[in-house]
């Protein structure tokens, strides 16, 4: 049979069976591993880094993982703590147990009453630990997660987001923080 007397097909047709075959190998490109970075490891004596989480052996050399997992999990990052501004000068702290304060928040437990409600937003204090006169807080935002704040005494305050607070009391033989809400 001669390619002549084969029937043309319509353009539209021989337009998409183009475009299948460019996707397929474009996809067929994109599974396999990326030649460049095979050749940059390549003779120069290192090794690649496995994908699948382990360790991977080249010259009786153990090269440490530095793969997350496939992409499947993200790295964390360092959580930088919450700045703390300093009490103004002059001031002249009370008594560190002054049991003052709108709001309350007892080693391992949340802020009581709950802080109210800003631009549909919550916010969370938690005390994790006193030492001496300095309180360790974090703060949470809706449902997130947990961030630390400096550590913070008397007449300090901090800004997370829309609330202001400023720390009223430490009491470290109780175990409880008092702050006011300022903003």
């Amino acid at each position: 049979m001669s390619l002549t007397s084969l029937p043309r097909r319509p353009l539209p047709v021989r337009l998409v069976g183009a475009l299948f075959a460019v996707t397929l190998l474009a996809a067929g490109c994109s599974a396999g591993s990326d030649p460049a970075a095979e050749d940059s490891s390549a003779g120069s004596g290192e090794s690649a880094t496995s994908d699948d989480g382990g360790d991977e052996e080249s010259n009786g050399t153990v090269v440490a993982d530095t793969s997350d997992g496939g992409g499947q999990t993200a790295a964390s990052m360092p959580v930088e703590p919450i700045a703390v501004t300093p009490a103004p000068d002059g001031f002249e702290p009370p008594a560190a147990c002054s049991g003052e304060g709108a709001y309350f928040a007892e080693v391992g437990e949340s802020s009581t009453p709950d802080l109210p409600e800003r631009d549909g937003e919550t916010l969370t204090i938690e005390a994790t630990g006193i030492s001496g006169e300095n309180a360790q807080l974090t703060a949470s935002l809706g449902g997130g997660e947990a961030r630390p704040l400096e550590d913070i005494t008397l007449g300090e305050t901090a800004t997370i987001e829309q609330w202001t607070i400023s720390v009223t009391s430490v009491c470290e033989k109780t175990d409880q923080v008092e702050f006011d809400l300022i903003n």
